[in-house]
């Protein structure tokens, strides 16, 4: 399996370390996605977030980890760990160690040295976090889809939100979301997640409509885009570009879209008769 990731490595050995991290991540996103999906005990949780955005519609940029819903709160985190672990070792010949935490699976995979993606005295391991979300009240007015799963040679049918209740959650995102990444001398790298932004683009892009009914204490369409207009005037070119350089391979678009990225999403959403 390592040479298979070494393959796909060797097609970017030009691209920033990081970057490169995250698509063995990638790759492995796809793994953990297909042995999920073809079991019964863990079949029935939902993919959602920027994840399921890039395996199951495309989305043009790489993403960290994997995001579900367990609607029947019925997935035992201690068993998930357990089996992935039994999982990656006996398919795909991967040591990986485990953690589970309050909602979380985290999978790490002692690749890095032999990938060349770290050296000593940098750490080994490449870290996959598994989160599973339970209390989430908006469930219930959610649609479902099940999308087709076709990469890297493996084949999975995906349970996932449709577009508008995806296009939601990022929304709320994008609303609620509280984030800051700082330097070690206290200084802020970046004030937001370009990556909401960059997905919020994405969904205007497509004419995808939210599913208002998903987002809370929003009473109709017009606040809703006013709300956002209102939260992109906030952005920073800065902020976009230190979060998506480790997503998108291409460096010079990515410096291009942090400079436009606020008057691209300000002119989309005043189509929508936000002003």
């Amino acid at each position: 399996m390592l040479e298979n990731i070494k393959d796909l490595l060797a097609e970017s050995s030009d691209l920033s370390a990081v970057f490169r991290r995250n698509l063995v991540k990638e790759y492995l996103q796809t793994l953990a996605l297909a042995f999920i999906y073809s079991r019964k005990e863990y079949s029935g949780l939902i993919f959602y977030g920027g994840s399921a955005l890039r395996h199951c519609h495309g989305l043009p940029r790489l993403s960290e980890d994997l995001d579900f819903v367990d609607a029947d709160q019925a997935v035992d985190l201690a068993a998930l760990a357990r089996d992935m672990k039994e999982y990656f070792s006996a398919r795909h010949g991967l040591k990986v160690e485990t953690k589970t935490q309050k909602s979380r699976v985290v999978l790490k995979f002692p690749v890095l040295f032999e990938l060349g993606l770290a050296v000593h005295p940098e750490s080994d391991l490449l870290f996959l976090k598994l989160e599973l979300y339970r209390d989430i009240s908006f469930r219930q007015k959610c649609q479902t889809e099940v999308m087709p799963l076709f990469e890297h040679g493996e084949s999975a049918l995906v349970r996932t939100f449709d577009l508008p209740t995806l296009m939601a959650t990022k929304i709320r995102a994008v609303l609620n979301r509280r984030w800051r990444k700082t330097g070690k001398k206290g200084e802020t790298l970046a004030a937001v997640k370009g990556r909401d932004y960059f997905d919020l683009m994405w969904y205007l892009q497509k004419g995808v409509e939210p599913n208002i009914a998903c987002i809370e204490a929003v009473a109709d369409k017009g606040e809703l885009y006013a709300r956002l207009l209102s939260a992109v005037e906030r952005i920073d070119a800065a902020s976009i570009k230190y979060d998506l350089d480790a997503l998108i391979a291409d460096r010079g678009y990515v410096d291009n879209l942090a400079g436009n990225i606020k008057q691209i999403l300000l002119s989309r959403l005043r189509s929508h008769g936000v002003s």
